[in-house]
């Protein structure tokens, strides 16, 4: 298409976009989009229609053909606001600083990337909240697991009891009662015969009289001896 016919089809666009003829306006914008005026009014009018990827699309071509700074910046400026509308704010930053670049005055711009920067800063803090919620639920979970783990593990069930405990229960009960019944046999033995435990420690007392104290010795250990006028030696 030579320079006439693309004059002719940006000029059918731009009648067409004025109407509020968006798609007619494409269609012709469509055929200058070599042409560095038709692919920045073809990104305005898919953007009217909210095809926003096409309007993108149609800006990011607009800023490489354009030769002069100001319409560099126009393309830029457009182009972060199609990043705008998809909430990809770092784009939608990195496009509003390039055309700062080129038009440093630009009051909408500077106010564009402001509010860019400020809804990045925002997704940010969020993305950090969440992280750092995630840990702290990971680490409650780690914790209340471990808990868990420490209560099973100490927790004994009620009516129920060590193999082992109830064993040695069980023969220190036995031992307690054939331990009560030898020192019943001793002290009927001992109110029959009329020794008791201070003559069975005397020196002067034949073993072969005693043996039954003696017995009772190995039986039981030194038995508890009380006050008496002739103690053990």
């Amino acid at each position: 298409m030579n320079g006439q016919e693309l004059d002719r089809a940006i000029r059918k666009g731009n009648d067409a976009y004025l109407k509020g003829d968006a798609a007619t306006a494409i269609t012709n914008y469509e055929k200058a989009r070599a042409d560095r005026r038709g692919s920045f009014n073809l990104g305005n009018a898919y953007y009217r229609q909210d095809s926003i990827r096409d309007a993108q699309s149609a800006f990011e071509a607009a800023s490489s053909l354009a030769k002069d700074p100001r319409e560099q910046a126009r393309a830029f400026h457009n182009l972060g606001n199609s990043w705008l509308k998809q909430q990809k704010w770092q784009e939608a930053v990195n496009a509003y600083k390039q055309s700062l670049k080129r038009n440093p005055n630009d009051d909408d711009t500077r106010y564009n990337l402001a509010y860019a920067q400020k809804k990045l800063a925002e997704d940010q803090q969020k993305d950090k909240n969440k992280d750092d919620d995630k840990k702290k639920d990971d680490q409650q979970k780690q914790d209340q697991q471990k808990d868990q783990g420490q209560q099973k593990k100490d927790q004994q069930q009620p009516g129920q009891m060590d193999k082992q405990d109830a064993e040695r229960m069980l023969d220190a009960m036995q031992q307690q009662e054939k331990n009560t019944q030898e020192k019943a046999r001793e002290e009927q033995r001992h109110r029959t015969t009329g020794y008791g435990w201070i003559g069975c420690r005397s020196r002067s007392i034949r073993p072969k009289q005693h043996e039954h104290c003696e017995r009772a010795y190995e039986q039981f250990g030194d038995p508890h001896v009380r006050a008496s006028s002739n103690p053990a030696r």
